[in-house]
């Protein structure tokens, strides 16, 4: 654990910046202090030091991919939000306990069994061969529209939208609407889907235009000139999947289409249990024993469900179970 800064800094901006050690050097702040119980809490979690997160699910966000999607001037200029984006794939993981790595273009894709690749604009060489490896041998892959637009040089690929992913996806982009802030378009879930989409989501910012290869329609766009066209597709590839989702769509899309790929791959839940709004829980392991953190991040208490579990809370020794109460 770092801190910025040690002491507060007398000029500058730096003289309200935060600090373990005041202008005053007393340890009777309120830093201070909440400090010095961290140090304590620490010393109690010798057991945990050597352990390690296993993932099963992998997000990739690329630095050159972000500065590539920073400085394209278009489809438009600004709310592109890779970043933003990306957080919003994670969050559905982080919000059922489900542990996802991040990972960049160079990362060995082996071990997992979901890859998440939001806006992937750039394709270096060599990535779109090892998804393919990836999905043919099982695999999950989700993507979105600003996909396989560019290579290493950020000049376009000319097959066709999402260039070198094309053969994964099964689909072919033909054109990209980018709205205004104001706007947004239905996206339908259709009937027979296999994703977990039920009835009307709301897209914004990007809607792909997009047709089908290989892949099957997942959900529609309800309006504009592309009503009726595919705004989410799957496409099967080997013994795995790549499913393409054309817009930027709502939080009840992730939680509905994450949600029912958590059930059907089997992902391990940390509790395995449904957490509550803004609580989260994560699992180290040395192969022998789970260490579970159980962090809430909410203005209010809040309960958490064990389970039929019981466990050992690490400072007391005493057993837990059924309930969890987290405080503000």
């Amino acid at each position: 654990v770092q801190y910025f800064q040690w002491r507060k800094g007398r000029g500058g901006c730096e003289k309200f910046h935060g600090e373990v050690v005041d202008h005053f050097p007393t340890e009777e702040t309120r830093v201070f202090r909440e400090l010095a119980e961290l140090g304590r809490i620490l010393a109690a979690l010798d057991d945990v030091v050597g352990t390690t997160t296993t993932s099963e699910v992998a997000l990739l966000i690329d630095w050159e991919n972000w500065w590539a999607v920073d400085q394209t001037s278009g489809p438009r200029s600004e709310g592109k939000d890779y970043v933003p984006t990306c957080v919003n794939h994670y969050r559905p993981f982080w919000s059922a306990g489900v542990s996802c790595d991040v990972v960049n273009e160079d990362s060995d894709l082996s071990g997992y069994k979901l890859l998440i690749a939001p806006m992937l604009y750039m394709v270096r060489p060599g990535l779109a061969e090892r998804i393919e490896a990836f999905v043919r041998d099982g695999g999950v892959l989700v993507t979105t529209y600003l996909s396989g637009i560019a290579n290493e040089h950020d000049l376009c690929f000319q097959n066709g939208f999402p260039g070198p992913l094309r053969n994964v996806t099964g689909i072919w982009a033909e054109e990209i609407d980018a709205l205004f802030d104001v706007e947004t378009v239905p996206v339908l879930a259709a009937s027979d889907n296999a994703a977990g989409l039920d009835g009307t989501y709301e897209a914004e910012v990007f809607c792909d235009q997009v047709h089908t290869d290989t892949a099957q329609v997942l959900a529609t766009y309800g309006s504009e000139f592309y009503a009726g066209r595919p705004a989410a597709t799957v496409n099967a590839f080997g013994k795995g999947r790549a499913y393409y989702i054309a817009s930027r769509n709502d939080v009840r899309f992730h939680a509905d289409f994450y949600g029912r790929l958590m059930r059907d791959l089997g992902l391990r839940k940390a509790l395995g249990t449904d957490l509550a709004d803004g609580v989260t829980a994560q699992v180290r392991t040395d192969g022998e024993r789970d260490f579970v953190f159980v962090l809430g991040f909410n203005r209010e208490p809040v309960e958490v469900n064990l389970g039929s579990s019981v466990y050992e809370d690490v400072f007391t020794g005493e057993g837990v179970s059924g309930t969890l109460r987290l405080l503000a």
